[in-house]
């Protein structure tokens, strides 16, 4: 599966568009001044194995990377300031500047440090499910996300805490009946990653897992040492080998993270044990995916993983991501049309065309940043004098993209419509039926199928994807909400995500916001999804 770096920073900025710009504002070693966000600067120099020494003489920090190399950092020209010792620096400038400095890349592999973890005799002790299947549809996914948010908050990706998640959720299982023969955890290393050429972006920047949007400040004592992370997989046999892939991804930023994405776990937790009771027909296999946060590490993993019959079987992947943030239930079924070659060139046209605005604002921002820091482009070892030059090494090539990401990229932008076959339509005509016999407005959006999220590594594969959303009308926002986030774009109207990445992204937060939806939104995705499971299409 080959891919560009190109990939990456389209990515990038796809998603950026939608993520709230104070995602970290909320940390207790965080300041916040005049809408600017600060941190403190040897506490990330610390994150990274480095170490900073004050100079005086020219108010800079001398900043010693692991490896042995020297950064000065004179803290006026990153906009920063000096506070009783302490020097404060703004995100932007450890993101985009400071961390591509800092952060270990070639590092050589750890050994494992626990090989026996998974090991069946490690969970012998098999107790009560926490909730019973006489509850109400959706109650038990919301008692699922209260959990979580109160016991399992901050499951940053390849930490500890992500670890204790996924035990817990093999933990959850087993405690419904299901066999521990039908489980299975698929660990994976930041070395094994690289190697197979894993994620969107072909690998994983160990510095993404390490950014304070990610991890947090403060919190390198959760990252494991061995760098591994893990998908917990469960597959319920049906009459055929036929297969349906329901998947949530459990890893979160360093925040309580109920919409994101405690909400997705708690519903394939409900649908899980409410499938004991039923006669299935596909084969069902629930992923429980880590790493997403990082570039959808987990979900290709996942497909990494299968094998030639596997991933002829499957019939759908089912998404579930930020189903909680807002009252407005939506989804979207279908698949990235085949194009031939002359499509795909006006498409790369259409596309190039379509983000240039988007590579203007990055190329001056970013040149602004360096700039603040004394630096170049040519600093960094990086050719770019413009714009154009930008975008060229951003795509290294429109004609080197992979056609499959052209067509996420378009897909995204409304550009072009996914596909619909005979499977597809039958579930658009499904869901049309369980919400009115249940009596709640269901959105088909079509553009979602291309929603930044994991069902994105199934798509660039060729397969079925739907996605459940839950979103809110940007204009029912109060004032501060609605300055932190934008429209979604083409297709989705005034709909925006809210709380995700935030540390607005809170149960009781949500509850006190919406009071009620939670309970209403879980309910409706229980129902379609219990619907899809025991269908045949």
């Amino acid at each position: 599966m080959k891919k560009t770096k190109a990939v990456l920073l389209a990515l990038v900025l796809a998603v950026s568009m939608i993520i709230p710009t104070v995602a970290i504002a909320a940390e207790p070693t965080i300041r916040v001044e005049e809408e600017q966000a600060y941190v403190p600067l040897r506490q990330i120099a610390y994150m990274f194995g480095a170490s900073a020494e004050w100079d005086d003489n020219d108010q800079a920090a001398i900043i010693t990377t692991a490896a042995g190399d020297v950064i000065i950092v004179v803290i006026a020209y990153t906009g920063g300031f000096l506070d009783d010792g302490v020097a404060w620096v703004p995100v932007e400038f450890v993101e985009i500047i400071l961390i591509p400095f800092l952060a270990e890349v070639d590092s050589a592999p750890v050994d494992r440090l626990d090989l026996t973890l998974w090991y069946q005799e490690n969970f012998e002790d098999v107790r009560e499910p926490m909730f019973s299947t006489d509850l109400a549809p959706g109650v038990i996914a919301v008692n699922y996300i209260q959990f979580m948010n109160d016991y399992l908050p901050a499951r940053s990706a390849f930490t500890y805490r992500e670890l204790e998640t996924a035990v817990w959720i093999v933990e959850e299982l087993l405690a419904m009946g299901h066999d521990f023969a039908n489980i299975e955890v698929q660990e994976f290393t930041y070395w094994e990653v690289n190697e197979a050429g894993v994620g969107l972006s072909g690998g994983l920047f160990w510095g993404s897992v390490t950014s304070p949007g990610v991890l947090g400040i403060g919190r390198e004592y959760q990252l494991r040492p061995d760098r591994v992370s893990q998908n917990v997989v469960i597959t319920i046999p049906g009459q055929t080998t036929e297969t349906i892939v329901v998947m949530a991804h459990y890893d979160s930023p360093p925040y309580p993270s109920a919409s994101d994405n405690a909400s997705g776990v708690a519903l394939l937790l409900e649908s899980a044990q409410r499938i004991l009771e039923e006669d299935n027909y596909y084969t069902i296999v629930y992923a429980f995916l880590g790493a997403e946060e990082v570039g959808l590490i987990g979900a290709d993993w996942f497909i990494h993983m299968l094998t030639p019959a596997q991933a002829s079987n499957i019939v759908l992947a089912v998404n579930a991501d930020v189903i909680i943030e807002g009252p407005v239930l939506l989804y979207a079924a279908g698949m990235l049309p085949v194009l031939n070659a002359e499509e795909i060139a006006m498409l790369q046209a259409y596309v190039f065309e379509s983000m240039y605005d988007i590579f203007v604002w990055q190329f001056e921002f970013q040149y602004e940043q360096l700039a603040a820091a004394g630096l170049t482009f040519a600093d960094l070892g990086l050719p770019i004098y413009s714009v154009e030059d930008f975008m060229v090494f951003a795509f290294e090539d429109m004609a080197s993209m992979p056609a499959e990401m052209l067509l996420l990229l378009a897909a995204d932008s409304g550009l072009v419509e996914p596909a619909q076959d005979e499977i597809t339509l039958a579930v658009s005509a499904l869901f049309a039926e369980i919400a009115e016999i249940n009596g709640f407005a269901l959105l088909s959006i079509p553009e979602a199928v291309a929603f930044p999220t994991d069902a994105l590594a199934f798509l660039f594969e060729g397969f079925r994807v739907v996605n459940f959303v839950g979103l809110e009308d940007i204009n029912n926002l109060d004032p501060e909400l609605k300055a932190q986030f934008t429209r979604l774009g083409e297709g989705f109207g005034d709909l925006t995500v809210t709380i995700l990445h935030s540390p607005l992204d809170d149960f009781y937060i949500i509850e006190e916001i919406w009071p009620g939806m939670m309970n209403d939104n879980l309910k409706a995705f229980v129902l379609l999804l219990q619907a899809l499971l025991l269908n045949s299409f």
